[in-house]
């Protein structure tokens, strides 16, 4: 193993962090401190002045409000209807709840029996952009009991979005984007290389960095992005055999996946010979990590080392897929589920919930397909079963990334889970009538709460973006071109799984977008390409989501070119 030297305190600031101290995320002063890895502060609170309004004291945690309930605890926008619900006030004989788009003179009034607001009936007569809400609970006599204020526990503030507008794009020329995409990872590093890199390709140790000077800051995630480009590169390759790069983007996947084989915990350890999830600046851990891994994700390294045994014929790549599949297995939560982050060296659970068993549960499948194993089997069947029961049915898809801790429950939603569950179902259920709608369920999940299907949306209120794109998560609401192609992917799964033409128009409106944010140096934006300016609002780029935007290009432009061939196939893990 190489040698570690010390972390720059620069390089321990997570991408989510340097955002908001450069004031682009916005909105992240209003996360809770543990959503932000902060430490509370302990002090007494200072106490409000006459001047200071309460809808901006959030410190007043004595105010009694109505409590909410509910997976839309923290939801910023809605394109369907959203349902509120509220514990049952003591002595609350009715409900009031008041609501107002922005540029409303009077709100809307809705009298209540039950502390439950279902917003289909009005949804239609409000306009799109901000919402404010208020509920109280009253007495017989229609007197309040409680306070309430929007952006608060007594009341909301969030945005109505537009949905698919129907219009339909022509494919722009991917592949040559893809090109231009590639140069730009492949090319050697434009700062200082450290001795630590050795001879290994630039973002190695750099998952994110300035893409028009080149500066990278010096922390990656090898189990979340060395795949990426494993992939990514193999399709390269494979569809552009003959290009002039096409020999390097084959030799730099084999770097990321030596690489993986040769840094590895130690093999004493609980979980040994398992993959790291963070490294910064030569030393082997790093960020909000530290010496903890993210469990599930090494699935994501499993699935590379598959690909590359079937790319080279080299049994220690399955070798090392088999490794991680028997400790995953070991593991497993006695649920179904696995554990989010665990300390490698004893075992223990750091942080527990994750939505994201289905990740492994692909992974065994592809295994499967290899070598059958019962063991596998049983593993996948009974992460799938929890999946349905649990996030497919109340909607808490948490999955905290390697720069985020972990948050109180529906604090922080992402989507990459849905989308992988979705192509699990057009995988092995694509016959079952039963699961169709569960597939459709949790894809309109996505397009609720994650597709931005229009530049003017004002729930990312920093940018005018090309559309439609997709949003990483609560805690870093902003459009990304990986986030975008991933669900592109998901659109072919259910253009499979379907037939219907619709599915795939979206596919290719997306995968557009990713072009339309593509820059001047061949990188795509991965916080959002502003088109008032023609450029990003912020070039801190990560070449990984490049990587998948990559991939998801090549898959799109192949199943569009083999139609309706490809339709008919198996949708693959």
């Amino acid at each position: 193993m190489k040698s570690e030297s010390k972390a720059s305190t620069e390089n321990l600031s997570s991408r989510r962090t340097f955002l908001g101290q450069t004031g682009v995320l916005a909105g992240a002063a209003l996360l809770p401190a543990t959503l932000r890895g902060e430490k509370k502060d302990e002090a007494a609170p200072p106490k409000p002045t006459a001047t200071e309004p309460t809808a901006t004291a959030p410190y007043l945690t004595s105010v009694v409000t109505l409590k909410p309930t509910g997976w839309n605890l923290n939801a910023r926008r809605f394109v369907d209807a959203p349902t509120w619900a509220w514990e049952p006030f003591p002595g609350a004989a009715g409900y009031v709840v008041m609501v107002a788009a922005a540029n409303d003179r009077k709100a809307r009034t809705i009298k209540l029996t039950e502390p439950r607001y279902d917003m289909g009936g009005d949804w239609a007569q409000l306009p799109y952009g901000r919402i404010d809400l208020l509920a109280w609970a009253v007495d017989r006599d229609g007197k309040a009991l409680c306070a309430a204020w929007p952006n608060a526990s007594g009341g909301r503030r969030f945005y109505k979005s537009q949905d698919f507008d129907g219009k339909k794009q022509a494919p722009l020329d991917w592949k040559k984007s893809v090109e231009r995409a590639m140069a730009y990872l492949l090319a050697p590093a434009r700062d200082q290389v450290h001795a630590f890199e050795g001879d290994m390709p630039r973002l190695a140790w750099s998952s994110s960095e300035e893409s028009i000077t080149g500066q990278r800051r010096l922390f990656a995630f090898p189990c979340l992005h060395y795949p990426a480009y494993i992939r990514a590169y193999h399709a390269f390759a494979a569809e552009f055999p003959h290009h002039p790069l096409a020999p390097e983007a084959i030799r730099q996947a084999g770097q990321y996946a030596d690489w993986l084989l040769e840094h590895r915990q130690p093999a004493t350890w609980r979980c040994g010979l398992m993959p790291y999830s963070t490294i910064s600046s030569g030393e082997f851990h790093g960020l909000n990590e530290g010496r903890n891994i993210m469990l599930f994700r090494s699935a994501r390294v499993g699935d590379a080392m598959i690909l590359m045994y079937r790319q080279t014929g080299k049994r220690k790549y399955l070798d090392y897929a088999h490794h991680i599949a028997g400790v995953l297995i070991d593991m497993q939560n006695p649920d179904g589920s696995w554990p989010l982050r665990i300390d490698p060296e004893t075992g223990a659970i750091v942080e527990n919930y994750t939505s994201a068993a289905i990740v492994p549960a692909k992974f065994l499948g592809a295994l499967e397909q290899l070598e059958p194993n019962p063991k596998y089997a049983a593993a996948r069947l009974k992460a799938v079963q929890w999946v349905l029961a649990n996030p497919v049915r109340d909607n808490r898809w948490e999955s905290p990334y390697e720069d985020v801790v972990n948050s109180p429950p529906f604090m922080n939603l992402q989507n990459w889970d849905i989308n992988e569950t979705i192509c699990y179902l057009a995988h092995y259920h694509r016959n079952d009538p039963a699961m169709l709608p569960v597939a459709e369920k949790i894809h309109r999940f996505i397009e609720d709460q994650f597709v931005i299907w229009n530049s003017d949306d004002q729930a990312i209120v920093e940018q005018q973006v090309p559309a439609p794109v997709v949003l990483e998560q609560y805690a870093c609401y902003r459009p990304m071109e990986c986030h975008t192609a991933t669900w592109v992917r998901t659109l072919i799964a259910m253009h499979r799984y379907t037939g219907n033409e619709v599915y795939l128009q979206k596919a290719i409106n997306g995968a557009n977008a990713i072009l339309g944010g593509q820059q001047e140096t061949g990188a795509y934006s991965t916080w959002g390409f502003d088109q008032r300016f023609g450029r990003p609002s912020l070039t801190l780029d990560w070449p990984g989501c490049n990587a998948m935007a990559v991939d998801g290009l090549i898959t799109l432009d192949r199943y569009l070119r083999a139609l309706p061939r490809s339709q008919a196939e198996e949708q693959p893990l």
